[in-house]
């Protein structure tokens, strides 16, 4: 099979068994991460309603915005279709670490089992069918900082941080690594290089342009974060604990990561891993630092750090599993070998045993977390084709019922009460 058409198969496979994964989730029950999911699928309905350059107007990056609301402008402003636009793009998303990971050398059985762990991550699995299309994220940032150092895949590396960077604030520090790893060495005047750079950091530029002109300020998106962090008291919380948020988040949210990324920056003192992986090392823990230097200024996401390492979880992966399969094939006799392929095919078996419990251990599936009832009362607004409602909302239950009904700019919403979310939640009346 010629190169091209067997790295194409491999990819489909990956997209198919990824595609079966979100099925398998979804039947389990997962409806959602955490009330930003409807949240985040109320703003798209109403980009889909009223397009505008910066669809939230708040700190939220807009990419996934355009993407889910205009999907929603031909589909209709639905959660089945915001679900369909995020299983999609997840599913394509896959093939991007593995094409990147073959392009730097990774041999291919190495390379699809590591996108096939990656991908099979709890939060991996959850992220991938959420109603929110960001779970494509941290794989196309990983491509992008594996193949930061080929200057034959700089120019799509570029645009794919491009786009990445106007979905999270976690590829920031990749596209700064890109552009400086573009013009390094200084005056090589290759217009390639150049552009590669321009275009990776076009992104967080034209995001802090847009912020002064509109807001005032250039960073007035981290103000914002600041300000909430502020209100609902999680920059209280003492400085030690912040500083242990992600690593602690990294150990146990994803154990095997922590492991395999042990492995793998071990396998960096091998030459041949060290030149394929290094840049890529560097942006994961770029990502890191960048994370931790928020989290200290409360300028770092409120809710589940884990969601934030997606780009770290794809990289450690990678570098682990490729780790491994060298160091592996290296072992000094056929025995050794034998022994070593036995070990790690047991502890695969006993992963891959491990996983239907984990992924049914999804967060927002508590009985204070689950929005079947504001959800149900949405839908039947929309039946109903409701002219107006007045929403009273408890906490922030509200934009699950605001999704469904796929009508946001019918509702006039008052200040939340802070009571406990119950059943009666959000209070609805209709005009």
């Amino acid at each position: 099979m010629m190169p091209r058409r067997e790295r194409a198969w491999d990819a489909l496979v990956l997209m198919v068994a990824k595609l079966a994964l979100g099925a398998w989730v979804l039947r389990q029950g997962f409806t959602h991460v955490s009330d930003d999911d409807y949240a985040r699928t109320v703003i798209a309905e109403q980009f889909a309603h009223a397009p505008r350059l910066d669809p939230s107007a708040t700190s939220w990056l807009p990419l996934p915005f355009w993407l889910e609301g205009s999907a929603m402008g031909v589909g209709g402003r639905t959660l089945e279709v915001a679900r369909a636009v995020a299983v999609v793009l997840g599913a394509i998303s896959v093939a991007a670490p593995y094409l990147a990971m073959r392009a730097v050398g990774v041999r291919r059985a190495a390379a699809m089992a590591a996108t096939a762990i990656a991908m099979a991550l709890p939060w991996n699995a959850w992220l991938g069918v959420a109603t929110v299309p960001e779970g494509w994220f941290g794989a196309i940032v990983a491509a992008a900082a594996i193949t930061l150092d080929r200057e034959d895949a700089r120019p799509w590396s570029a645009a794919a941080l491009l786009a990445a960077a106007l979905s999270r604030y976690e590829a920031w520090p990749v596209c700064a690594l890109m552009a400086a790893r573009a013009l390094w060495p200084p005056g090589s005047g290759r217009r390639r290089e150049v552009a590669s750079a321009l275009l990776a950091m076009a992104g967080p530029v034209a995001w802090m342009v847009w912020n002064a002109h509109a807001h005032g300020s250039a960073l007035h998106f981290v103000a914002r974060v600041t300000t909430f962090r502020h209100a609902i008291g999680a920059a209280d919380v003492p400085l030690s604990e912040k500083l242990l948020a992600y690593p602690r988040a990294l150990l146990h949210e994803t154990p095997e990561v922590a492991v395999l990324g042990l492995a793998g920056v071990a396998g960096l003192a091998h030459p041949a891993l060290r030149a394929r992986w290094r840049w890529a090392a560097a942006a994961a823990l770029a990502i890191l630092v960048f994370l931790e230097w928020g989290d200290a200024r409360d300028g770092a996401p409120t809710h589940h750090p884990a969601r934030a390492l997606a780009a770290i979880w794809w990289i450690l992966v990678g570098m682990g599993v490729d780790a491994l399969a060298t160091l592996g094939g290296r072992l000094a006799t056929r025995s050794h070998r034998a022994l070593a392929l036995a070990v790690a095919g047991a502890a695969a078996i006993a992963w891959c045993a491990s996983l239907p419990g984990r992924w049914a251990e999804a967060p927002g599936e508590s009985d204070a977390e689950r929005r079947d009832g504001p959800i149900a009362r949405g839908r039947d607004l929309r039946a109903r084709d409701v002219l107006h409602v007045e929403v009273t909302p408890c906490a922030f239950e509200h934009f699950a019922l605001l999704a469904a009904w796929g009508a946001p700019e019918r509702a006039t919403v008052s200040p939340r009460t802070n009571q406990p979310v119950t059943a009666a939640c959000p209070f609805v009346v209709e005009r």
